[in-house]
């Protein structure tokens, strides 16, 4: 059974392990993830994603729909698609935090003054005992509804 645990002010969601399994590109722009026991969480992104592995760090804008990252002249994270996550941490101040095996590191925090990213596990469509855990990062703040 999942649950959240914190690390000082922050908290830690339970995605450590997780594969990153597919992108949800309709509506807002999306990771999907699935644990050993194949049910799926979901973490959407309303905001920049910064973006730091071997090549330097960059810059993703936008995830609103009909302007997400995932347009075909946008660049894709597909790279990322197999890889299991080693950390994820919803950090105090709202910033989002993620760190897969391959050593990238996705960074996302509120740049509007706003929710920047949500959280949802287990996925609506996913069969299991779970109880519901669903954190969003606004500015500034960390808003836990489980």
């Amino acid at each position: 059974m999942k649950t959240l645990s914190y690390s000082g002010r922050d908290l830690l969601l339970p995605l450590a392990g997780d594969t990153l399994i597919a992108f949800q590109e309709a509506g807002l722009t999306g990771m999907v993830f699935e644990d050993t026991e194949s049910v799926r969480s979901l973490i959407q992104f309303e905001d920049e994603l910064q973006i730091t592995d071997v090549d330097g760090s960059r810059t993703l804008r936008g995830t609103k729909p009909g302007a997400g990252f995932w347009r075909a002249d946008l660049e894709r994270l597909d790279y990322l698609l197999g890889y299991r996550l080693t950390s994820a941490v919803a950090r105090h101040d709202g910033c989002l935090t993620l760190e897969f095996e391959t050593g990238v590191r996705l960074e996302v925090q509120s740049t509007t003054g706003y929710e920047a990213w949500h959280f949802q596990y287990p996925l609506l469509q996913t069969s299991t005992k779970q109880h519901p855990i669903s954190v969003y990062g606004d500015h500034g703040k960390r808003i836990i509804s489980s």
